[in-house]
């Protein structure tokens, strides 16, 4: 069983216990409910909120590498913890159906099952561009009529000889606490919006890189990513951040590698902008992890390169590259392929314009015992990084790479 899926059974465990609780001591009245259902959505929301992400990433990447490569093992998985958000997203819908039949109730339920469905796996890669905005507008709708909800009922449960207004009554509720954090995560990314100037290079038909010169608002670091868009509220796409080290005449204080992927990616090589919107902050993402270990195997195809980049020029763990990519440099340009061979003067850059696609994970299985490292980390497109993940793992080779929950 994955990670992502233990994470979403100890939810359900813990939600089972509730009710049990509940059952057994007949304490399901409507405001146990309605806590119960705001607590597993205050927990979603917070799970998928940036600070709260890289704090945890943080925290479980500084993990002393003297500690047993069997506790890095696990401390590495943190990047699972969409099975968290997943698990407390279904059962908060799950505890509002036990609600009674309130108009309002059947309303929020009707907007919850739509955002769970759109995010189902399948529904979610086929029809990304919907599955984010139903999230979003569906999300913030839910959450607007779920303040009337908590106030109209905390307003019908108030009564008089309590002595207490509607607001004293209010913030004596843990639904008034529970909504005031998941609005507060929803509205913080927006506080960070920013229009930022850039300069794009475009180094083929195929990909460009986009260059920022305002760390003073963006500090990125290795393993972080950024969101940007055109339009800020329909469309927003996530990047890792390549930073340039101080004292390197650098032009820039960072970077991304956008590759040719769709509409939106095509349109941005196409037609490069002066200028583009910046929401949240940078946030961790899977190769925050390889800080954990003190060698690791770099596995990238195509633009992946990029989010691996940035971990190569922060040279904080030793690393072997394997990119595997069509005509490397006429594709991304001397300069990136350049920076590769600098932090890794061994790597191997697969060329599949001239050898066909190769068998990574025997090529990555030999890096990983020739160079004696303690794991791998692969940056590619979903079928083959769940091939590669699966057959080292097979092996008992430590393997992580992206899991495309979010």
């Amino acid at each position: 069983m994955s990670m992502y899926r233990r994470l979403f059974l100890v939810i359900f465990l813990i939600n089972l216990a509730i009710a049990i609780s509940f059952a057994t001591a007949k304490m399901g009245s409507m405001d146990r409910i309605a806590a119960a259902c705001l607590g597993n959505l205050a927990a979603a929301v917070v799970i998928r909120q940036e600070h709260f992400i890289n704090l945890l990433f943080r925290s479980f990447s500084s993990v002393p590498k003297t500690w047993p490569l069997w506790v890095r093992r696990y401390c590495a998985k943190i990047y699972n913890l969409g099975g968290i958000h997943s698990g407390c997203a279904l059962f908060a819908v799950i505890w509002l159906v036990t609600a009674p039949t309130l108009a309002l109730s059947w309303a929020i339920m009707v907007l919850l099952v739509m955002q769970a469905a759109s995010a189902y796996p399948v529904f979610r890669a086929r029809f990304h561009n919907n599955f984010e905005m139903t999230h979003r507008f569906a999300g913030w709708l839910s959450v607007a009529l779920v303040w009337g909800l908590v106030v109209n009922l905390t307003k019908d449960f108030n009564h008089p000889e309590s002595g207490m207004t509607l607001g004293q009554a209010l913030i004596n509720t843990p639904c008034f606490w529970f909504l005031f954090v998941i609005t507060l995560c929803i509205i913080y990314p927006w506080l960070h919006l920013r229009k930022l100037s850039i300069r794009t290079e475009v180094l083929s038909s195929h990909a460009c890189r986009i260059y920022f010169s305002d760390r003073g608002y963006v500090t990125p670091y290795p393993g972080s990513f950024v969101r940007l868009s055109l339009d800020p509220l329909f469309e927003w796409h996530s990047f890792a951040a390549i930073a340039e080290p101080k004292g390197t005449g650098r032009t820039s204080d960072y970077s991304v590698v956008v590759s040719k992927a769709g509409d939106w990616t095509s349109n941005i090589i196409a037609n490069p902008p002066t200028d583009i919107w910046h929401r949240g902050v940078p946030t961790c993402g899977v190769l925050h992890v390889a800080k954990l270990f003190r060698k690791i195997v770099l596995i990238a195809t195509g633009s992946g390169i990029g989010p691996c980049l940035a971990v190569l020029k922060a040279g904080e763990v030793e690393s072997r590259v394997l990119w595997s990519t069509r005509s490397p440099r006429a594709t991304f340009g001397d300069r990136i392929v350049d920076d590769v061979l600098k932090a890794d003067s061994d790597a191997v850059i697969y060329d599949t314009g001239r050898g066909g696609r190769p068998d990574v994970v025997k090529m990555a299985y030999s890096l990983y015992m020739d160079f004696e490292a303690e794991a791998v980390v692969i940056i590619s497109n979903p079928k083959l990084t769940y091939q590669v993940v699966y057959g080292l793992e097979s092996r008992g080779v430590p393997a992580y790479g992206a899991i495309w929950d979010s």
